[in-house]
């Protein structure tokens, strides 16, 4: 198995394990007069997306739209104040 094969697993696994325990922690909460939802980890699951993101791309190339990378990047230099 190659090295890049074994990262793509790797965050593949990490992203369902993440999305695992959300829906556990949604359906075991005790509180129910105040439940929780999934929208409730969006900051969590865009950390755990970035961690995966970086495993899977290392040296910080550039991702693909598809693959949550930007749309568009200004190379335009700021102006001088």
């Amino acid at each position: 198995m190659s090295d890049q094969t074994d990262k793509e697993q790797f965050a593949a696994d990490l992203e369902q394990r993440f999305q695992d325990l959300m829906q556990w922690a949604v359906t075991s909460w005790p509180d129910r007069e105040r439940p929780i939802s999934l929208a409730d980890f969006d900051d969590v699951r865009n950390a755990v997306h970035a961690i995966s993101q970086r495993v899977r791309h290392p040296k910080g190339e550039a991702l693909a739209p598809s693959e949550g990378g930007a749309q568009f990047v200004s190379i335009a230099p700021a102006p001088w104040p």
